[in-house]
């Protein structure tokens, strides 16, 4: 066999095992961004997310925030940390989450903001920091499913594992394919660069 047709039959077989790989990585964040654990928590950490160029809320995070105020109206979280900072236009992601969470009935108490946050990193580090000024002890991850096991393994780095999660069910067909396809780039990132 030459040694193109050997080098073309390695780089064929390396495309069908990371193919397979994406496929079972997928299965798994599928299966463990759908699983809830919503038990008793100090604190529902809502996750944000780029807000449409006229400053309001993408439909996504809408639903995380009723997720949100489904936990704490159920006595599940007593604050509700929301996490995101500038995005289009100048908008502060958690400024508009913590204006929704205050008409739906939350107290301005019952809310703490990290606006300074600017991608997922940053929300689970300033989260930790939050949940450490406070002597607060366990709390509950709210985001979108694909992206509920890349930030668990931010919190398990960071050697924090007293956490559970929810996330909204809703699969957009327009974001859907790019989303996990994103994280299953992100998540190898995360895991063995930092």
């Amino acid at each position: 066999m030459s040694y193109y047709r050997k080098l073309i039959k390695y780089i064929v077989t390396g495309i069908i095992l990371l193919f397979l790989w994406f496929i079972l990585h997928t299965i798994a964040i599928i299966i463990d961004g759908n699983q809830e654990d919503t038990r008793d928590a100090d604190v529902g950490v809502i996750f944000g997310t780029k807000n449409k160029i006229d400053g309001t809320m993408p439909m996504s995070l809408i639903r995380r925030l009723n997720i949100g105020l489904k936990l704490y109206n159920e006595g599940q979280v007593q604050k509700l940390i929301v996490s995101g900072g500038l995005a289009n236009k100048n908008f502060c992601e958690a400024d508009l989450m913590q204006e929704y969470l205050l008409k739906h009935g939350v107290l301005l108490s019952d809310i703490i903001l990290d606006n300074k946050a600017l991608n997922t990193e940053e929300n689970v580090e300033n989260s930790l920091k939050i949940m450490k000024d406070n002597n607060y002890r366990k709390l509950i991850i709210i985001s979108q499913y694909y992206h509920i096991s890349r930030i668990k393994l931010m919190y398990y780095k960071l050697g924090f594992y007293n956490l559970g999660s929810a996330s909204s069910h809703h699969y957009s067909k327009r974001h859907h394919y790019i989303s996990l396809i994103r994280e299953f780039i992100a998540y190898y990132y995360y895991y063995f660069f930092k």
